[in-house]
């Protein structure tokens, strides 16, 4: 898994509420995710994520994940390990008119 440090300060209204995704480990262990946001490039769903219990921190660590399948009920996703990938959604991400600064 690759992460990446990103400025969220003041991305977060105290009185809105944000999507989440709950990732499950190899070894069953689960964690929750916050979406800050989400790209489809070449047909394929990437979304932007933080850690629900790092989204409070001023620059946490998010992640990228790359949806892999989907069926009527679920959508399949894993990390963005490939550093050419990873680089290149991160400027598109930055180009989609954001209210986040990202350092990479």
């Amino acid at each position: 898994m690759e992460n990446k440090n990103d400025e969220l300060s003041d991305f977060f209204d105290e009185d809105e509420t944000y999507e989440t995704i709950t990732m499950t480990d190899e070894t069953g262990v689960e964690t929750d995710f916050v979406i800050i946001d989400a790209i489809e490039v070449n047909k394929i769903k990437y979304l932007l994520v933080v850690s629900s219990e790092d989204v409070d921190l001023d620059e946490p660590e998010a992640a990228i994940l790359k949806e892999v399948n989907s069926d009527s009920e679920n959508a399949y996703y894993e990390f963005v390990e490939d550093d050419n990938e990873f680089k290149k959604v991160s400027i598109l991400l930055q180009d989609n008119e954001t209210d986040y600064e990202m350092n990479f």
